[in-house]
């Protein structure tokens, strides 16, 4: 049986169980994350998802999926308080959109999905994005895919694809 606590793991810092990225490299993350944040609220979407496919790391990550994950896992706090300067009442494709940027930053191939909901309510549907990474949601309820259909799914095209 899997241990119920394994999940909470990534809230843990533990410097000896997971590789961490170079201070330089997390300092230009945080940086483009908030210069992604800006752009996304000042010129829209199509332009930041351009300057996301243009995206090149900082770093190079030979991280095995597992590894990546809970790396990124630990990354997220650091990456919303950069973000928190820059948007403080960022929603949904804002917050997916940094952790992407700051991710992508470090070497890792996540990506943001844009989806819709399967079920509308009085003809209207909701939309919702988040971020993934080798399949797994980041930063979001693990199972916010069951509600919905996905539309959009993008990265860097100078990392390897996260799926």
């Amino acid at each position: 049986m899997k241990d119920p606590t394994a999940d909470w793991e990534f809230l843990l810092w533990d410097p000896g169980h997971a590789a961490r990225p170079p201070g330089r490299a997390r300092l230009l993350a945080a940086a483009r994350t908030v210069r992604a944040a800006r752009l996304l609220r000042r010129r829209g979407w199509p332009e930041a998802r351009q300057r996301l496919r243009s995206l090149r790391p900082a770093t190079e990550s030979e991280l095995a999926p597992c590894e990546a994950i809970a790396l990124a896992r630990r990354e997220v706090l650091p990456c919303l308080t950069a973000l928190r300067l820059a948007d403080p009442d960022a929603l949904c494709l804002p917050r997916s959109y940094a952790l992407v940027t700051y991710l992508t930053t470090l070497g890792l191939p996540a990506e943001v999905v844009v989806a819709r909901q399967r079920s509308s309510i009085g003809g209207r549907f909701a939309f919702h994005a988040w971020a993934e990474l080798y399949e797994e949601v980041l930063a979001d309820i693990p199972g916010v895919r069951t509600g919905f259909t996905v539309l959009q799914r993008f990265g860097s095209a100078h990392v390897g694809r996260a799926g």
